[in-house]
């Protein structure tokens, strides 16, 4: 809220404006007397709303009126009044000045909700996947992700809980919000946890295939146990749909003629995605490729016992359906020539199809090959002579995927050889066992240095043994020759699956573009922006081979720079200016919430695969998709790490607009305010118990804190009012108050005066809602300062029974067998 002034008729000095630090009722109080002089006020809050400790209590003491009945007239009127404005998801950095004049540096947090159009319907939070403990019952129910903290909180908003970007979103390429599909799948809502991976990936089931899943080498949950199962499970969601919900293509998106054009070259992953989003931005996409077919290294550089085709082509179509035109064996030579057309941008997307050189003597032989032209030349239909006996030469998945082609194919003894040990090799460790199970031999420590020859066709390979250094600064390994040791092995073909470089010669020599030492084409890597205006460039020709992942991230971040720049935005978006943080959990803490019982170790789920006998019958499929309780069971593993996944089901249900993809994007900001005078009214930060091992709070259920206890007798609480064992939910028959906890430990030397009353107030609710509950408190001594204090502590005794016994507690136990808790004292 904002408002103007009434007239200032404040005193001299204070230059009509103040800042009260925190909303509790000390503040609200503050606040509503400064505002009523006339005085412009900003209340400060840390939480999504004003309310304070106040707003978590039942009954106030010694009149046990209703807390909120006080509470809520004094939050309406703040609410309402002009002069004053409620900053909340805020805290008070730095204050500087003088009476009068003082400048208050202030950090504000993101609500991520729009809060003026907020109608707090609450659909929501129907809609999210997310629960976590609710800190306002103080951990004994919980909430969503978007919530509202209380039911009459001010501002009546909605509001948005991010830790910040959990470590699989961030380690994702194409930043994927792993989390949400996966909490999605968790809920069994398959048809929302596809969509979500598609706001990242149009090809959800092609890259749940050959991923080398980066995000699971980030998983916090493999601290613990084992990382989530996150390439399967989309995987799975997308198979799910399309087999359970039919794979009818999206419908065809409605662009005006006169929408700005945008030309891609290249069908490959990285061209297919980036005109996958700028047709859904309303741009009219013209895709070109050379191939005859479209997919790129999907279609012609990936074995279809890792891909099927249809699984590839239904993706591809559906691109196609929304109204990206494609037009095949239609090479781009001319970039001039496209913008002479009245194409706004350009996106390069042309790959690396160049083989390089081993440099050996024999290597133009016949019957020696390259890696990816070779199962190009397989996966076109080509026929070729392979022989009996083959030799790869490299550690990738390239070498992989020839060597377990030619299997298929009939070749009887394939031997893929590396020239580092197996600890350093590239390739997929999976995709090693699987090739071992199917009979393909491997060799390490070994380079050739010569392919030998009969009438021109290659007869055999020699090779020489390699030692490795030690790490150099790299932190790699170099193999180095072992002087006489070289041998020979024989062989019908050899292929040479190493790296491929870039090629952009075919295109004019006037094309404009700066280019790297590597061939590559040199591009502004947040932004992928070219030297030249309006080109854009990225996948494998601009960082030379890489995962299918990285690929779909520069198609995507190409269409949203590509937007930008048509739109005159800058090109990078606030979010990368100022990214959120990474969740990291360290392993004591992880520890710690399995002891508490928050996480239950399980191992991960185990993917299943076609027997090895079937395999090398052709090519079907190796790897099977989970079936549905598996892919549940896994999906529950996940720790919710980032809160809120940014899975965006808020953004589909909310009709008001208040929740969009632009609001989830705020990020932090530091302000200042300048102020003439200021009032402190923090409130108070609660003991943790949890570092006092001996009372079992945290490894016991039944023991809670006093605050807790306050919303189990609350009729808003998570029991309704009714004081309930959080164990088993059963009814409290005896209750047991420990007063003088942690605050005259010989780290604090001072009584804070409150917890005797506190006590004595929450006995007495206990026993008008359970009379027939037994209730002691245990106290060193008791302090009753204010006014009818005493008579109530003694009201206590003589009217509900309450029993007071002082001693001094020395421990905790808990029965196994009831939950029911053991207390070990001394008494006084």
């Amino acid at each position: 809220m904002s408002g103007g002034k009434r007239g200032n008729t404040a005193p001299d000095g204070l230059k009509g404006s103040a800042l009260v630090v925190g909303g509790g009722v000390a503040g609200i109080q503050a606040a509503l007397d400064l505002a009523t002089t006339g005085i412009k006020v900003y209340l400060l809050e840390k939480e999504s709303a004003i309310g304070g400790r106040m707003s978590q209590l039942d009954k106030t003491f010694p009149t046990n009126d209703c807390a909120m009945c006080i509470l809520s007239p004094r939050l309406v009127d703040v609410g309402r009044n002009l002069n004053i404005e409620i900053i909340t998801n805020a805290e008070l950095l730095k204050l500087e000045g003088e009476p009068g004049h003082f400048v208050a540096t202030i950090r504000r947090k993101p609500r991520y909700v729009d809060e003026d159009k907020c109608t707090a319907c609450a659909d929501c939070v129907e809609a999210c996947p997310i629960s976590i403990p609710d800190d306002y019952n103080a951990g004994l129910a919980k909430r969503k992700a978007i919530y509202k903290r209380y039911p009459q909180a001010i501002p009546n908003a909605f509001a948005v809980s991010k830790l910040g970007l959990s470590p699989c979103k961030n380690a994702c390429p194409a930043e994927t919000s792993a989390q949400g599909y996966v909490a999605l799948i968790a809920e069994r809502r398959y048809k929302d946890a596809l969509e979500v991976v598609k706001q990242y990936n149009p090809f959800p089931a092609t890259v749940g295939r050959v991923c080398t899943h980066p995000c699971e080498d980030a998983c916090n949950r493999g601290k613990v146990d084992e990382p989530i199962a996150i390439c399967a499970l989309k995987r799975f969601v997308a198979d799910y749909v399309y087999e359970h919900y039919g794979d009818e293509p999206p419908p065809k998106v409605e662009i005006p003629p006169d929408a700005p054009k945008v030309a891609v070259v290249g069908a490959g992953p990285a061209g297919l995605t980036c005109a996958h989003f700028l047709v859904r931005m309303g741009y009219r996409v013209t895709v070109f490729e050379a191939l005859p077919v479209p997919g790129g290294m999907m279609r012609v550089g990936i074995p279809p016992y890792r891909l099927p085709r249809e699984v590839l082509e239904r993706e591809i179509n559906n691109i196609l359906a929304q109204g990206v035109e494609l037009k095949l064996n239609h090479p781009i030579r001319d970039i001039n020539a496209l913008f002479d057309e009245g194409y706004k941008a350009i996106f390069l997307a042309i790959g690396t199809h160049e083989p390089q050189s081993l440099g050996i003597p024999g290597e133009d032989a016949e019957g020696v090959y390259h890696g990816v032209p070779l199962l190009r030349a397989i996966n076109l239909g080509e026929k070729l002579e392979l022989g009996r006996r083959a030799v790869v030469i490299g550690g990738g998945n390239t070498a992989i995927d020839v060597s377990r082609t030619l299997r298929r194919l009939g070749v009887d003894e394939v031997t893929v050889v590396y020239r580092r040990s197996q600890a350093e090799m590239p390739a997929n460790p999976e995709e090693v066992r699987q090739a071992q199970e199917e009979g393909v031999k491997f060799l390490f420590l070994a380079s050739p240095i010569e392919v030998l020859t009969n009438d021109g066709r290659v007869k055999g390979v020699r090779f020489i043994r390699n030692r490795l250094t030690e790490p150099d600064a790299s932190g790699r390994r170099r193999p180095v020759p072992i002087p006489g040791s070289e041998f020979v092995l024989d062989c019908d073909v050899m292929v040479a699956a190493v790296a491929l470089a870039p090629e952009i010669s075919f295109l004019k020599p006037d094309h404009g573009l700066a280019v790297t030492a590597r061939g590559t084409i040199k591009v502004d890597p947040d932004t992928l922006a070219t030297s030249r205006p309006g080109v854009f460039a990225g996948g494998d020709a601009v960082w030379g081979p890489r995962a299918l992942i990285y690929a779909i991230a520069d198609g995507r971040r190409a269409a949203i720079s590509i937007d930008r720049y048509i739109r005159g935005l800058p090109l990078k978006t606030p979010r990368q200016e100022n990214p959120p943080p990474v969740v990291e959990f360290s392993e004591e803490e992880l520890r710690e919430r399995v002891i508490r019982k928050e996480i239950k170790p399980a191992k991960r789920v185990t993917i299943p695969t076609r027997r090895v006998e079937e395999r090398l019958k052709g090519f079907d499929e190796v790897e099977l998709t989970l079936d549905e309780e598996s892919a549940v069971a896994e999906a529950k593993r996940c720790l919710a790490c980032g809160i809120c996944s940014e899975c965006y089901r808020c953004v589909e249900v909310c009709k008001a607009g208040a929740v969009t993809l632009e609001t989830h994007q705020e990020v932090e900001r530091v302000e200042r305010l300048e102020v003439g005078a200021v009032v402190l009214a923090p409130g108070f930060k609660p003991f943790d118990p949890s570092v006092l091992e001996e009372y079992g709070f945290g490894r016991f259920p039944n023991v809670v804190t006093s605050l807790q206890f306050e919303r189990l007798l609350s009729a808003s609480g998570p029991t309704g009012g009714h004081v309930l064992r959080p164990s088993d939910g059963k009814k409290a028959l005896r209750i047991a108050w420990l007063q003088c906890i942690g605050s005259r430990d010989k780290e604090h030397d001072y009584c804070s005066s409150a917890c005797c009353m506190y006590a004595t107030k929450q006995a007495i609710m206990a026993k008008e809602h359970e009379p027939d509950t037994f209730c002691q408190i245990f106290l060193m001594d008791m302090r009753a300062f204010g006014k009818g204090y005493m008579a109530y502590f003694r009201r206590a005794q003589e009217e509900y029974g309450i029993v007071y016994t002082r001693s001094r507690i020395s421990a905790l136990y808990e029965d196994p067998k009831t939950g029911d808790i053991i207390i070990r004292y001394e008494s006084g």
